[in-house]
């Protein structure tokens, strides 16, 4: 029983990414590609890389102050 439980699902599941697959390529058939989108989506890819790699940087650079107080325990 499980053996045609798990067979459906995945037919199920198969059945989705193939109709998903012909609704976006059917639609860049008829609308075109979205040369406008990929732009838009590689801009906002290279301006969040660059602002993370800027965040860590900037945390290495700062260093805890060296205090007095870090002698450990009194004895």
């Amino acid at each position: 029983m499980w053996f045609w439980i798990i067979i459906s699902s995945l037919l199920f599941v198969l059945l989705l990414i193939v109709e998903e697959f012909t609704y976006y390529f059917w639609n860049r058939y008829v609308y075109g590609p979205n040369i406008k989108g990929k732009r838009r989506w590689l801009s906002r890819l290279v301006l969040g890389t660059v602002v993370l790699i800027k965040r860590l940087f900037r945390r290495r650079e700062k260093e805890l102050p060296k205090t007095k107080t870090d002698k450990g325990l009194p004895l």
